[in-house]
C-alpha cells in the first residue's frame, strides 16, 4: 500500500510538471496573437494587410530580445479577371486557378472516376475533352499534369469550398484550370459528353512579398522554426496559419532566456499561399546557409484538432526525438508537401512538418477560431525535439 501510494504521488507531481511545462506557453498570449493576426482581415501577399501582420509579428519579437530583419522577395501571380463555364446553355461560376495559362478552349466535358488520383487516369483518353475532377488526395497541379498528358484542353477541379475561393497550382499549369464549388458543380459527373466552353482571363501581377526572421546571434542557424503567415483572399486565416505563426512567436518568446535561441532562426514566411514562395526565395538565395542546417520544423494549421493528434511527418530521425508521450500529446502522423518545409527539404535539409489536418472551414471566411491549448501542446512537443537535437 505504501509503494503505492508513493507511485501514485510521484505520478500525480509528474502530471502537475506536464501541466507547468504546457502553461509555460501562455494560452493567454497565443490568443491576443491570433487575435491581432486576425484583425488585419486576410493576409494576402502584397497587400497592407500582411504587411501589417508582419508589423506586428516584428514588435513581438523586438520585445523578446531578439534581432528581426525583413527578407524581401518578388514574383509573379495571376489574378483572375472573369474567368466563365458555359456547358449546353448553363454558366458556372468557376474561379481560375493560380498558375494557369490564360486561354479558351471548347470540346465535351469527360469525367475522372474516383477521387482523381493518379491511377484513375490510367487508361483515359481526354484527348480534345474537358476533364471533370475532385480537387484532393494529390496536387491540383499533378491533375493538371496528368490530364494534359491525356491529350485534355483544360482540368475543372470540384472542390469542398466555395466556387468564389481562389486556388494556386504552385506551379505552371500546362493547360487552364479552374475550380468549382462542389455545390455548383456536382452534376457536371453526370454530364459527359456534353460540349462545353471554358475561358480562363488572367492577368499576371508582380507580388512583393517580406520573410520576417527573428535571431540572437550573427551566426548562420543549426535550425529553423518557420510558419506562413499569410492567408488566402476572403479568409482571416485563423487555423491557416495564424495558429502556427502565434505557435512558433510563443516558442521564440519561451526560449530567448536560454541558450538555444543563439543557434534557431524563427521564421515567418509570407507568399505560402501563392506557391511557397518565401521559403523558395530563401532557400535560393542562401544556399550555404541551408547547406549548415541540421532541421527545420515547419508549423501549418495546428489549431484545430481534426485528426485526433497532432501530425508530424517528414524525417524518421528527427521524428524520433519527438517524446509526445511523456508530454501526453497525441501523435500520428502528417503528409508531406504542401507548405514551406518542401523548399529546404529539396535541398536537402531533415525537415519536419506539423499540421493536424484539413479543418472544415480551410481557406473560407469562417477560418476564425484555433485553440490555443493545441498551440501550447504543439509548441511543446517543438521544444523538446530542438533540445534533444541542439544539446
Amino acid at each position: 500500500m505504501g509503494k503505492t501510494l508513493f507511485s501514485r504521488a510521484v505520478l500525480g507531481l509528474v502530471a502537475l510538471w506536464l501541466l507547468a511545462q504546457v502553461q509555460a506557453f501562455s494560452t493567454e498570449r497565443m490568443q491576443a496573437d491570433l487575435q491581432a493576426l486576425q484583425s488585419q482581415g486576410p493576409r494576402v501577399a502584397g497587400t497592407p494587410a500582411v504587411a501589417a501582420a508582419g508589423e506586428y509579428l516584428a514588435a513581438e519579437l523586438r520585445k523578446a530580445g531578439y534581432t528581426v530583419e525583413y527578407f524581401p522577395f518578388t514574383y509573379s501571380r495571376t489574378r483572375d479577371q472573369g474567368s466563365s463555364l458555359v456547358v449546353g446553355s448553363t454558366s458556372f461560376p468557376v474561379n481560375s486557378v493560380s498558375g494557369s495559362p490564360s486561354r479558351r478552349v471548347e470540346g465535351p466535358l469527360a469525367v475522372v472516376p474516383g477521387a482523381g488520383l493518379a491511377d484513375d487516369f490510367a487508361g483515359l483518353n481526354l484527348q480534345g475533352r474537358i476533364a471533370v475532377v475532385r480537387r484532393g488526395g494529390i496536387p491540383g497541379l499533378e491533375k493538371a499534369r496528368l490530364a494534359a498528358e491525356k491529350g485534355a484542353l483544360a482540368v475543372i477541379l470540384v472542390t469542398e469550398e466555395p466556387s468564389s475561393t481562389r486556388f494556386t497550382f504552385g506551379g505552371s499549369s500546362p493547360i487552364p484550370g479552374v475550380t468549382l464549388s462542389r455545390s455548383n458543380g456536382e452534376g457536371l459527373f453526370s454530364q459527359a459528353g456534353d460540349r462545353a466552353v471554358l475561358e480562363t482571363r488572367i492577368v499576371t501581377e508582380e507580388v512583393q512579398g517580406r520573410n520576417v526572421i527573428a535571431k540572437r546571434s550573427s551566426q548562420n542557424p543549426l535550425a529553423i522554426v518557420g510558419a506562413h503567415y499569410d492567408s488566402v483572399p476572403g479568409s482571416p486565416g485563423a487555423n491557416d496559419n495564424a495558429s502556427g505563426t502565434a505557435t512558433v512567436l510563443e516558442l521564440a518568446r519561451q526560449l530567448a532566456p536560454s541558450p538555444l535561441s543563439e543557434r534557431i532562426w524563427f521564421m515567418f514566411f509570407d507568399g505560402e499561399e501563392d506557391g511557397l514562395w518565401g521559403s523558395r526565395r530563401f532557400v535560393e538565395q542562401n544556399p550555404e546557409l541551408v547547406r549548415g542546417l541540421k532541421a527545420m520544423l515547419n508549423l501549418d494549421m495546428v489549431g484545430v484538432d481534426v485528426n485526433g493528434s497532432l501530425g508530424i511527418g517528414g524525417s524518421n530521425e528527427l521524428r524520433a526525438l519527438a517524446d509526445c508521450n511523456a508530454l501526453q500529446v497525441a501523435c500520428g502522423s502528417a503528409p508531406g508537401g504542401g507548405s514551406d518545409h518542401v523548399p529546404f527539404a529539396q535541398a536537402g535539409v531533415p525537415v519536419l512538418f506539423f499540421f493536424r489536418g484539413l479543418d472544415p472551414n480551410y481557406h473560407r471566411p469562417t477560418d476564425t477560431l484555433a485553440d490555443p491549448v493545441l498551440l501550447a501542446q504543439t509548441g511543446q512537443v517543438v521544444r523538446g525535439i530542438l533540445e534533444r537535437l541542439l544539446r
